[in-house]
């Protein structure tokens, strides 16, 4: 890998690292321009679930550039996104029956936001302002996603800047926070009754929604809720009249194995859902929203008194919306979803056989974090990550609320590809630690 020959104009995420360029990509591939390969065992952050350079998602884009590449969604809608919506509604087993789309997960959530607002406010209960979310959460990176998240280094700077509108009750996270002797069970009871008195203390008349991650994102590493949990939020919110809302950015889209993540949780459906990176794979910007029946039809009943006042210039983006249709029909007719199950048995076997100073490993699907089992003056994922990217594979670090690394490669992975990225991995593991002089 090379880095720019010059200073960049760019203004990077980080102002003082330097950045490898990538010029092309080719399957599971990151190429450079002097012709070697980084393994994409990431797929960046969990988006490129088709690997690179796919044929036909490129070809999709083209044509519908050909035809047509904007039009305003104030005056017209397209073929793309309405076949796109089409498709995502009869795939998801009539959890919803709208869909809105955006070009970010930021936008995503900020929009669900709103929505959930102007449903309350249609019902005449505009009292209805408060959000119940949860700690080591993220939504994102607007000002409204980093109020919803709790991602201390985030929020850090621009937390004078946040809304008071949302709270914060703990995380699920039953490996680790279980109390002896405690089960699922018992687990799942003590939270529940911590989101009950959220709501007394805010009062259930101002509860507008609770938000989650299906699956905690790289914050906590790939933890999936608990047994019951999303069933018993689902009756609570029932109970007290707010909206649930997933945020499922990262890990839906068939990342864990089912179309939606909260498929393989329960399958508890929620009135609105927030996906992304998985949807269009990376190939355009693309986001969406999907809307439960009760939401659409609240709202749409309600549009003369109360209508919808918000919008993005490039929400329904017809190429976006192109590409993005050609994944999920890649995606189907390929039958990917039984890939990403049988890799990702496969991916956490070999991991368990190989991989050093494990703690746990957590996830669905080939939604995966290793967890190390470090003392908090010894982690080690961080170097891990920088060591696997130098032997080239590209890993995902988690936050650092857990000395953890996230496994997202694409779809597409084989048998092989996960060997050699296991391969890659375990031996960057065993360089740091006996760098770091740990017992291994």
């Amino acid at each position: 890998m090379i880095a720019s020959p010059q200073p960049t104009a760019i203004f990077h995420r980080s102002l003082n690292k330097n950045y490898d360029t990538a010029s092309g990509g080719d399957g599971v591939y990151i190429v450079h321009p002097d012709g070697s390969r980084t393994v994409d065992r990431s797929s960046g952050s969990a988006v490129s679930c088709l690997g690179h350079g796919h044929k036909g998602v490129i070809e999709a884009i083209v044509d519908q550039a050909r035809k047509m590449a904007f039009a305003h969604t104030s005056f017209f809608t397209s073929d793309p996104a309405e076949e796109l919506a089409r498709l995502l509604i009869d795939e998801s087993a009539n959890a919803f029956t709208k869909v809105m789309f955006l070009s970010s997960g930021s936008e995503a959530v900020g929009s669900a936001i709103k929505i959930t607002r102007q449903y309350h406010v249609s019902r005449g209960e505009t009292k209805r302002v408060n959000f119940i979310c949860r700690q080591y959460a993220y939504h994102g990176n607007t000002l409204g996603a980093l109020s919803a998240g709790f991602n201390p280094p985030r929020r850090q700077t621009f937390e004078p800047l946040l809304s008071s509108a949302f709270h914060h009750v703990s995380p699920c996270f039953f490996s680790r926070d279980a109390k002896d002797g405690e089960d699922e069970k018992a687990y799942v009871n003590r939270l529940l009754q911590e989101y009950e008195d959220m709501f007394e203390k805010l009062g259930s008349s101002s509860v507008a929604a609770v938000l989650i991650e299906t699956m905690g994102w790289a914050t906590l590493g790939a933890v999936p809720a608990a047994k019951g949990y999303l069933m018993r939020l689902r009756q609570l919110c029932d109970k007290h009249g707010a909206l649930l809302i997933y945020g499922e950015v990262m890990c839906g889209m068939g990342r864990a194995g089912t179309l939606h993540a909260w498929q393989s949780l329960g399958n508890a459906a929620p009135d609105l859902q927030t996906i992304g990176k998985g949807l269009g794979a990376g190939y355009q910007p693309i986001s969406a929203i999907l809307v439960g029946h009760k939401v659409h039809q609240v709202m749409q009943a309600s549009q003369a008194q109360h209508p919808f006042v918000s919008g993005h210039t490039y929400q329904g983006h017809s190429i976006g919306c192109a590409a993005a249709l050609a994944t999920q029909q890649t995606i189907v007719k390929d039958d990917l979803l039984a890939n990403v199950r049988a890799m990702g048995d496969l991916l956490e076997e070999e991991l368990r056989k190989q991989v050093p100073n494990l703690k746990e490993i957590k996830g669905l699907g080939l939604f995966k974090a290793v967890e190390f089992a470090t003392q908090p003056g010894n982690r080690i994922a961080a170097d891990v990550a920088s060591t696997c990217l130098a032997n080239g594979a590209a890993v995902y670090l988690c936050s650092a609320a857990v000395d953890a690394i996230l496994f997202a490669p694409p779809f597409i992975i084989s048998e092989q590809e996960v060997h050699e990225l296991v391969s890659i991995f375990a031996a960057s593991t065993r360089q740091v630690l006996q760098e770091k002089k740990i017992m291994q």
